[in-house]
């Protein structure tokens, strides 16, 4: 169901947190991957979804104010993204948020500084930090999201956190844990830096994420969901193997 209370009160920077260190009127909005190429309808269909739900959640909520600033980016190329892990996807996005927003700072960031955003490893938030969801958040679809749109009621998308669930390229060659979509261990709190939201949630979730600590409130290990109406993401591929 839509979150109907949702007043949607920190896109727009109540605080001026954002405004502060960014330059002139900054977009708000998901940047979105394709990794899966092989229906061109259905992706088609997601994006409808998804654009949807944006202006359908700003009108309950009373918040069309925001759409004139509102910029989903679309990352799409099949020689880079068709079957891409989420460490693939967090690798791609963290060059992209460093080219993007280091320009659109209004104090240029120093060369250590400069490091920090471009290190997805760091142990203590770099500037991006608080810079809202944008800079520290995406949106990745995959062939199990493309499929939800045929066998859940409420279709599902991932979200990756930029700064959580990093793995450097010689630690990913791992076995995930049975009954998990990622992770080694039975622990349902392992941080694995992503998890699913349905796609009627994307204007609220984004909207908790502006304040970055948010992930540890919304997280829920994947396959499972911090709000979940009726079968799993997923399910039905073991219910066909049975």
């Amino acid at each position: 169901m839509e979150d109907t209370e949702s007043e949607l009160t920190r896109i727009d920077d109540p605080k001026h947190v954002v405004r502060h260190m960014l330059k002139s009127q900054y977009p708000w909005g998901w940047v979105v991957y394709r990794c899966t190429y092989s229906d061109e309808e259905a992706w088609q269909k997601m994006l409808h979804v998804l654009r949807n739900k944006v202006v359908e959640t700003l009108k309950i909520n009373d918040r069309m104010d925001l759409l004139p600033f509102h910029e989903m980016t679309i990352i799409e190329d099949n020689t880079k993204f068709d079957g891409a892990t989420s460490h693939n996807i967090r690798d791609h996005f963290t060059t992209w948020v460093a080219d993007t927003v280091m320009e659109r700072m209004v104090t240029a960031p120093s060369e250590p500084e400069q490091r920090e955003i471009r290190d997805p490893y760091k142990e203590d938030p770099g500037p991006e930090w608080i810079m809202g969801t944008r800079y520290n958040f995406c949106l990745f679809v995959d062939d199990i999201c493309l499929e939800s749109l045929e066998y859940m009621t409420f279709p599902v998308v991932k979200v990756l956190a930029k700064n959580f669930g990093a793995r450097k390229p010689d630690n990913r060659d791992y076995t995930i844990y049975p009954g998990w979509e990622d992770g080694e261990t039975n622990e349902g709190s392992e941080e694995v830096g992503w998890m699913y939201t349905h796609a009627m949630e994307i204007v609220s979730h984004y909207d908790e994420l502006m304040e970055t600590d948010f992930w540890y409130d919304t997280y829920s290990r994947p396959p499972s969901m911090r709000m979940s109406w009726g079968i799993t993401p997923g399910s039905w591929r073991k219910t066909k193997v049975k």
